[in-house]
């Protein structure tokens, strides 16, 4: 015989009998297999009938004294986070031989990984990931807690109300993880098709948008997934089509079958590029003579890959001209507050007041399709051997805090704990690598910076258009992969015509002398 207390339900209310439990646990465990209704762990087991699952947790293997507290626990945590059926009841139990265990019954519910192997109903199954995503952001929102993110996890009432199914929770990683959890979507289920992928892009960007207002959450989970492996061309190609609904901008090239019998495109001639070398720009503040220059100086040096460290806006009287010249380019862009500024129309207080009019007079430059360009680009970059990001990377919003001497330690312990050897950031618009070897920490300022030698880099190129350690130049550096190093470059440039237009339109006084001073 079993002996079942009842610890209590999530809604607080009494939904089952200890008579009724006990009928349940002495009809034999359910047999668990993978890709069916029942799936678990295998120190899990589910006793089942028609109407309710119980699950016991025979791993916690526990004094009725400690049970009766994790139980306690467990059941005052799930009802502060509220995404369990309200039924589901936390039971202390002795077996018929004597041991005590965990356990929990709630309704029988239906598990949206079994619903999603047809694609009898797609309208369906794109309401029920809907309701998956829904309950996910939410909690993320609102606790701070991400669920695990597997299907298995999550099922579905018979009124459509979607509950999470798994005891275990986890901390927030700014959509890491529901990014990895779309990519195991997209390769698992085979009738996934383009507008299926691009109807779900557009329905999740809305309900991103709606959770986390006035955020770029959309612009974010874009970028986690251009890390997520697919395994063949048409797979990858949904994933750009997920990447471009959450942009807004679905890609135009079809899966290589489909390429294959298109005629040819013509041949562009482009000169032969130095895969060796990779330029960092950051903080261009719409100083277009010194975009320029720089980007001469790369093109005559034959690089052509590289990373706009943000900020392409902002102080500077050129906005239009410098977003044209970069759309055009071949490096990767993302995006700095001054551009997020431009896009949004916010400004938050964090902004001077002269930074704040300057943004205002920007947007009355821009085109709905220049500031759109601006909104969308990425607030980070994560690639294999680097991370580039316009703030510090411990900022969850990526482009307000700063890597300087006070803040520069908390960064390197953020990359140490999250496995990041070395980091590209803009924002402070002073040239230089905050290092850490062996936990002693240092900040290098030489003219080539050797990284080999760290466990961790911060490396930030400084300023093209709008320097401030008292240099009139445009400062800009070239990482050199081979060698692990990274030189700093300042090149003179005429900046007469910048502050003569910074003048012209009436913006405030203090940026042209910021120009003269380097400051």
């Amino acid at each position: 015989m079993w002996t079942i207390e009842l610890i209590g339900s999530i809604d607080g209310q009494s939904h089952y009998s200890p008579k009724y439990v006990g009928e349940l646990l002495n009809a034999g465990p359910q047999a668990l297999a993978l890709g069916s209704d029942f799936v678990g762990r295998p120190c899990t087991q589910l006793y089942v009938n028609n109407t309710d699952v119980i699950k016991v947790r025979t791993e916690l293997a526990l004094p009725v004294d400690k049970a009766r507290a994790w139980l306690q626990q467990a059941l005052h945590n799930e009802q502060r986070l509220r995404v369990h059926h309200p039924y589901k009841t936390w039971l202390l139990l002795l077996t018929p031989s004597g041991e005590c265990q965990v356990g929990s019954i709630c309704p029988r519910l239906y598990p949206v990984n079994t619903a999603l192997k047809s694609a009898a109903d797609r309208r369906h199954n794109l309401d029920l990931l809907m309701a998956v995503f829904k309950l996910y952001l939410n909690l993320a929102k609102t606790t701070g807690h991400k669920l695990d993110e597997g299907l298995s996890n999550f099922a579905f009432s018979t009124e459509g109300d979607m509950y999470y199914l798994d005891d275990e929770y986890y901390g927030w990683d700014d959509f890491t993880a529901f990014a990895v959890m779309l990519g195991v979507y997209i390769r698992t289920y085979h009738w996934f098709d383009n507008a299926f992928i691009e109807e779900l892009g557009h329905k999740l960007q809305v309900l991103v948008e709606t959770i986390f207002p006035g955020t770029h959450s959309h612009l974010t989970i874009a970028a986690h997934l251009q890390t997520v492996f697919m395994p063949n061309a048409d797979k990858e190609y949904l994933l750009r089509t997920l990447i471009g609904s959450l942009r807004h901008h679905p890609p135009k090239t079809p899966p290589a079958a489909i390429v294959e019998t298109a005629p040819p495109a013509p041949k562009v001639v482009r000169r032969p590029a130095n895969g060796r070398f990779f330029a960092l720009l950051g903080d261009i503040h719409a100083n277009y003579p010194a975009l320029n220059c720089v980007l001469d100086y790369l093109a005559a040096e034959r690089i052509d890959q590289g990373i706009i460290l943000g900020d392409i806006v902002g102080y500077g009287p050129d906005p239009k001209e410098c977003i044209q010249r970069l759309q055009d380019s071949t490096f990767h862009i993302i995006k700095g507050n001054h551009d997020e500024g431009v896009a949004s129309g916010n400004t938050p207080s964090s902004f001077s007041s002269s930074s704040k009019a300057v943004i205002h007079w920007t947007i009355g430059q821009l085109s709905a399709d220049e500031r759109q360009w601006l909104s969308e680009l990425p607030p980070f970059i994560k690639q294999d051997d680097w991370y580039a990001v316009h703030g510090a990377p411990m900022d969850a919003d990526y482009f307000y805090a700063y890597v300087y001497i006070m803040t520069y330690q908390d960064n390197l312990d953020y990359m140490q704990q999250n496995g990041l050897a070395l980091c590209f950031h803009g924002h402070s618009h002073i040239p230089g690598v905050f290092a850490r070897n062996r936990h002693k920490d240092s900040h290098e300022t030489g003219q080539t910076v050797r990284l080999s030698t760290y466990q961790q880099a911060l490396v930030c190129p400084g300023s093209v258009g709008q320097p401030r350690n008292g240099r009139q130049e445009a400062q800009f550096a070239i990482y050199d992969k081979e060698q692990q190093q990274v030189t700093f470059i300042g090149l003179p440039y005429d900046n007469a015509p910048v502050i003569a237009k910074l003048r012209q339109f009436n913006l405030p006084e203090e940026l042209s002398l910021r120009l003269l001073n380097g400051r």
